[in-house]
């Protein structure tokens, strides 16, 4: 560990973040008719950005870096001393020490009219709703409900703490085979040297606007028989200015011949787009979403025996990058990860819950029958559901040269599936392997996607799930009344052991790529008894 990580540890542990919340809602009922009631409603979150109470914070913006002072960075992507700039900080600002950093394009909190939240704040988050119920018939079976809602939220958390470590108030040199105790130090050959080192960082974007979603459904729902209900619905959601990170310091696409150098194996600290530093993660909220479906179920209360809720999904979740703070594969196209999403999205879903209690012997005159045989239940949950959709990376070979970023392969040939079982553990795969090739360079003349593959973020789809829990429970009465009981329950989890694969070595360089990494857990069974008094 470099000898100021434990300084910058601390340093980020005193610092003070504030978040100020302002909140209010109107909201009321309104009965328009015996079979008409709206519900309508506001609601107002101002959410200005998280600061640091003593503004020992700072950012950097992509506009504000002047480009006329020239590149700091040496030909061995080191920073030229001569052109770093020195600060000198107060005691009740961040303690430097004199140290020399090169600051171009970084803006400190509350400094010359710069937001103390590094940022610019939103307050237009008025979040109407609106939603109705409508009795159809006027009898109270049939009934048509729906509504619309807008919500704000705010990044908590991740994005001002990932961004506290900026120069000038800490220093993230990189730099590799150096010693433990002294980074100037190489490990291998013991020589010294007095340059620093560009430092990684990451940054906040200046225009930040809150997270929006706005959430809607429309329905119907009808009484087929006393305590048998059933449902149909459209439900949706979108999502704009979702969070996203961006690693904004790669290669310009115009520069192919640098391009080139990296990815042979050349650093990338002096071609990048601002030099004088190394990666530069941006957070930043330019995505979206949309999940739209059709959902129906089927719900009885104690009939025959029997309480049981059906429901069945059809549904498709798309969206831009890949939950929370993902990073985007292509620094410059947000579109390349548009998609179906890996972590939400699933085609079909069908779940079934239920009770039954079996009618056998339940009123025998035979004691022991009665007793032993009769009053059992059996309960369970079943989940059939498609599997989710995975992203297969290119590793090996680098057809960008960005210097950040990911990559896809291209996509030769329609995916054909494989039996899951055979492939674990690299012993085969999932998946034809064949569907996939390496993408022509992006400096080679022959790319027409600047090095991307054409291989979509969901092209391959993990297997299905099909999922049983089981169980059969009895209760014994011991004494009369209320008094003692005996309950006996035998539990099976994965009841029919059936194989749940959960991960792929999705890698296409690696010796197992396309083989089953992960499974679900195998059938359990357990037996209990528990006396009440």
């Amino acid at each position: 560990m470099p000898a100021n990580s434990f300084t910058q540890l601390q340093y980020l542990s005193d610092k003070h973040w504030v978040n100020n919340n302002y909140n209010g809602y109107i909201n009321d009922n309104w009965h328009i008719s015996q079979r008409l009631i709206l519900n309508l409603g506001v609601r107002y979150d101002g959410m200005p950005h998280a600061f640091e109470r003593y503004d020992q914070f700072a950012n950097f913006v992509p506009a504000f870096y002047n480009t006329s002072l020239g590149n700091p960075v040496t030909a061995a992507g080191t920073l030229d001393p001569t052109k770093l700039t020195t600060f000198s900080c107060s005691t009740t600002r961040c303690q430097t020490n004199g140290e020399q950093f090169y600051m171009n394009g970084l803006a400190e909190a509350g400094v010359n009219g710069f937001p103390r939240g590094n940022v610019t704040n939103r307050y237009f988050t008025w979040q109407p709703r609106i939603g109705f119920t409508y009795d159809v018939s006027g009898n109270g079976r049939t009934v048509l409900r729906g509504g619309v809602g807008m919500f704000y939220e705010r990044v908590q958390g991740n994005d001002v703490y990932n961004a506290a470590l900026n120069p000038p108030f800490a220093y993230q040199p990189s730099a590799n085979n150096v010693m433990f105790s002294n980074p100037f130090t190489s490990a291998l050959t013991g020589a010294t040297t007095s340059q620093s080192f560009p430092s990684g960082m990451t940054t906040i974007k200046y225009n930040y606007p809150p997270p929006g979603t706005a959430d809607y459904s429309l329905g119907i729902q009808h009484q087929l028989m006393p305590s048998v209900i059933a449902v149909v619905q459209y439900v949706g959601s979108t999502g704009w200015d979702q969070n996203d990170d961006r690693p904004i310091n790669a290669l310009p696409l115009s520069d192919l011949t640098d391009r080139q150098k990296v990815a042979g194996g050349t650093g990338a600290n002096p071609y990048r787009t601002f030099p004088g530093y190394a990666g530069i993660t941006q957070e930043e909220n330019e995505t979206n979403f949309n999940y739209n479906s059709l959902q129906a179920g089927l719900r009885m209360e104690n009939k025959h025996g029997l309480t049981t809720q059906l429901s069945y999904t059809w549904s498709h979740n798309i969206d831009i990058g890949q939950n929370d703070l993902a990073g985007l594969t292509a620094p410059w196209n947000a579109k390349y990860d548009k998609g179906s999403d890996a972590g939400y999205d699933r085609r079909h879903i069908f779940n079934a819950s239920y009770v039954y209690d079996l009618p056998f012997f339940q009123k025998s005159s035979n004691l022991a029958a009665r007793e032993i045989i009769g009053g059992w239940s059996v309960s369970g949950i079943t989940t059939l559901e498609t599997g989710t959709p995975i992203s297969i990376g290119l590793s090996g070979v680098d057809t960008v040269g960005l210097g950040s970023g990911g990559n896809r392969p291209d996509l030769v040939s329609p995916v054909v599936y494989l039996n899951p079982k055979a492939s674990i553990g690299g012993y085969g795969h999932y998946f034809s392997k064949a569907s996939f090739a390496t993408p022509a360079t992006a400096w080679s003349g022959l790319s027409t996607t600047n090095g991307y593959g054409t291989a979509r973020k969901d092209t391959v789809h993990l297997p299905p799930w099909d999922l049983w829990n089981l169980s059969l429970f009895k209760t014994i009465p011991l004494t009369p009344g209320e008094g003692t009981k005996l309950e006996l329950r035998f539990e099976s989890f994965n009841t029919f052991n059936h194989t749940i694969f959960t991960g792929l070595d999705t890698s296409s360089g690696d010796g197992n790529f396309g083989s089953v990494t992960g499974d679900f857990a195998q059938r359990v069974l357990e037996l209990g008894g528990k006396i009440t008094f």
